[in-house]
């Protein structure tokens, strides 16, 4: 079963970071979506799997 992706306000509570910490990452490479809602402005959307893989990489680029 595919896990839904998450807005950029979920992820940064399922890792107890600030939306702020959030953009960091997709500025650093976190990949995203943009979702478009009709009566809702885009947001970007992310799978958690993505975050999860995103954060093992930085770890492992610290230990070398």
């Amino acid at each position: 079963m595919m896990e839904k992706k998450k807005t950029v306000r979920e992820i940064a509570d399922m890792y107890n970071v600030t939306k702020e910490g959030v953009y960091y990452w997709i500025r650093n490479g976190l990949k995203y979506e943009t979702e478009k809602v009709v009566g809702i402005k885009p947001r970007k959307v992310i799978d958690p799997k993505d975050v999860d893989n995103f954060l093992k990489l930085g770890i492992r680029e610290k230990t070398k």
